[in-house]
């Protein structure tokens, strides 16, 4: 193993002169997983659009409901704690391209027997385990293949896929169910075909890292040593090495627990924002309310790694910081005003999203890069994502126990407020971090 010290080696060393060869590879391979995990999205986030059909055909309440969405995103956290130590060992190739046909499989099996209320919440809890082997993989990919002064324009661009793929999610489920009729069977069905297909692209157009292809590591580019040559496995350095990455940065546990409190607000909204609109048709008020979140969050991604980038030197905190405390104003303001109103509702909602998702990407995507290096980022991802993932499924349980209380909608809000402030004043704390040098970029 050659040994890279990073006391020699800075980002701003990394050799301008690359192959365009090795350009268009990265470019396209950004694209392949950009587009991959878009995908995954249709498979996990048309139950927000099937939920009230499913809802009034067969009983189910909202307490109900809340525990099923609860078992998909505690399965779903262990499974990045899991997956994201076992992708940085088996790489990003087979796991993404394996996760994404199972849970493909389990879509079709919720058409088939979602009736069941037992089955059906046995295999949405079984696809949120291998919706699990997409993200942290992808993000290893992308730590790979980029030097590290781009990671941070990269990683908020791979952030863009989640958000642009829940949008993408809702609109083609909403167009199954309502614009062409169909049963809400074929809101899981008809998404898991294309699922399907992406899976096998994924598989034979990714390469783990450039090494996989015949290029140089990051490292030996950083010292000019850029070539094509014979492909070589991206070397493991083992679970030791992974678990002290992730618990001897202070960093990635401020993360974790910031995205702990974001998804309490993210996926409250999300899961349940569909049905506390109680949408009954595809018009004009109720697409853009659906679409203005995500896309106000691709908006906030882009900008808020560019401006962390720019203004703060890759210090990522602070932005992170003043957005939660943004948010819980915001989302402070949009429970005062009547649900349907569009004049305000959906560019306060459209803030929201650019709110919640500028420094979600920054969470889940840039910090494990950095702080993580290319060596542990699946498994920084992992770790962070996974807390993530347990702030959703008690956020999903609690707020389909609160919407049937005496509170209702308010004592939700006031939920999804707290945990934004909470996020806001903790991170504070881990406010001038910076990544540190180490032997691996």
């Amino acid at each position: 193993m050659v040994n890279y010290k990073m006391s020699e080696i800075s980002s701003e060393n990394i050799s301008s002169d690359v192959p365009e060869e090795l350009k268009s590879r990265r470019i396209q391979i950004f694209f392949t997983v950009w587009v991959t995990y878009m995908i995954y999205y249709i498979g996990r986030s048309n139950i927000s659009v099937a939920k009230p059909f499913m809802m009034e055909e067969y009983g189910i309440s909202t307490t109900i409901f809340g525990s099923i969405g609860s078992a998909f995103f505690y399965a779903y956290a262990f499974g990045q704690f899991f997956n994201g130590f076992l992708g940085d060992k088996l790489g990003a190739r087979r796991m993404v391209s394996l996760g994404l046909v199972v849970s493909s499989i389990f879509n079709i099996l919720i058409g088939g027997f979602g009736q069941n209320v037992w089955l059906f919440g046995i295999f949405w809890g079984l696809n949120g385990f291998f919706q699990a082997m997409g993200w942290a993989p992808s993000v290893k990919t992308i730590a790979n293949w980029f030097p590290p002064k781009e990671r941070g324009k990269w990683s908020s661009r791979l952030g863009t896929s989640y958000m642009i793929g829940g949008s993408l999610a809702w609109v083609i489920a909403i167009l199954i169910s309502n614009t062409f009729g169909l049963s809400w069977r074929f809101v899981f069905i008809i998404p898991a075909i294309l699922m399907a297909i992406i899976g096998v692209f994924n598989y034979i157009n990714v390469r783990n890292a450039p090494e996989e292809a015949g290029f140089s590591t990051i490292e030996e580019e950083s010292e000019g040593n850029v070539k094509k040559g014979e492909s070589k496995t991206d070397e493991y350095l083992g679970f030791k090495y992974t678990l002290k990455a992730i618990f001897t940065n202070k960093t990635i546990l401020f993360a974790a627990f910031g995205l702990f409190c974001l998804n309490m607000v993210r996926y409250g909204i999300t899961e349940w924002l569909p049905t506390l609109i109680a949408f009954e048709s595809t018009d004009q008020l109720t697409i853009w309310k659906i679409v203005a979140f995500p896309v106000g969050g691709a908006i906030g991604a882009l900008t808020c790694a560019k401006i962390s980038d720019k203004y703060l030197k890759q210090r990522r905190m602070p932005i992170i910081s003043v957005l939660f405390g943004l948010l819980a104003l915001s989302l402070f303001i949009y429970s005062k005003i009547p649900q349907v109103n569009l004049i305000i509702g959906v560019p306060l909602l459209t803030i929201i999203g650019f709110l919640t998702f500028g420094p979600h990407a920054l969470l889940v995507s840039t910090i494990p890069m950095e702080f993580g290096t290319r060596k542990a980022a699946s498994s920084a991802t992992g770790f962070i994502d996974g807390w993530g993932y347990v702030g959703a499924a008690i956020s999903t349980q609690i707020v389909g126990i609160i919407l049937e209380s005496e509170g209702g909608l308010q004592t939700a809000y006031l939920f999804w407020i707290i945990a934004a402030l909470a996020a806001c004043v903790i991170l504070m704390f881990n406010w001038k971090s910076v990544p540190k040098k180490k032997e691996f970029l």
